[in-house]
């Protein structure tokens, strides 16, 4: 299904670019946070598998939207290209980083070897059985296509790491087996972003509210959230 959705050719990177073009200015801006799900994902451009194998490189698609809205009207898309050179040039320079997470994930999968509370959540996760309807449902859908929104992938790191209180280690490795766009900078960075190491004392708490308005409600079955007493509509 995940090559279904993205066809590993040079010829399907340029065709889902030139589709995207006409999206790549306000409209993305304004619908870029909306996770509406597998299939509708029409709010982001869906080039970062392309990008991550290199069918497609991240000067093409900027030449290419830049010749399509000027800079103003574009520059939430282009930020977001620029973050990703940013984040590997970020872990090319710190190299220890890396390597620091390698060797911790090594260590978390003994003790999911070892501890039989901590393997239940781990497999509960990576099987979409947690009972809460948005993480199980992003964990399917990261599973069946190989892809996530963005925003999903915040919600999904939160939930995993203060929800779940899974190892964060254990949630980017999960990523990364799934992911067809699954790069080591944005993807180490990101989980480490969220669980508030990579800016120190900043996490990232998914919140009911948000999810309900950027999935645009289409979680209905209640689940529990860390750090509020509320039921989380996923």
């Amino acid at each position: 299904m995940a090559l279904d959705s993205f066809p590993p050719t040079r010829t399907a990177a340029l065709e889902r670019l030139s589709a995207f073009l006409p999206r790549a200015g306000r409209h993305y801006a304004a619908r870029r946070n909306y996770d509406l799900g597998p299939g509708r994902h029409h709010g982001v451009s869906g080039l970062s598998p392309y990008l991550r194998c290199r069918l497609i490189t991240e000067e093409e698609v900027l030449q290419a939207v830049l010749a399509r809205h000027a800079p103003q009207a574009a520059e939430k898309f282009i930020q977001e290209v620029f973050w990703r050179t940013y984040w590997k040039g970020w872990l090319e320079l710190r190299p220890g980083v890396w390597d620091e997470y390698r060797r911790d994930l090594r260590r978390q999968w003994d003790d999911v070897q070892t501890q039989a509370g901590l393997r239940d959540r781990w497999e509960a996760a990576c099987t979409g059985d947690t009972g809460i309807a948005c993480f199980d449902g992003w964990a399917d859908e990261l599973v069946n296509t190989g892809y996530l929104h963005n925003h999903a992938r915040m919600w999904f790191a939160s939930i995993w790491i203060f929800t779940l209180e899974l190892p964060w280690e254990l949630g980017a490795d999960f990523f990364l087996r799934h992911l067809l766009d699954g790069d080591p900078a944005s993807n180490t960075l990101g989980w480490r972003w969220v669980a508030g190491i990579q800016t120190v004392g900043k996490t990232y708490l998914a919140r009911p509210d948000n999810i309900a308005k950027y999935t645009e409600g289409r979680f209905g079955v209640p689940g529990r959230l860390a750090g509020y007493g509320g039921a989380i509509p996923g």
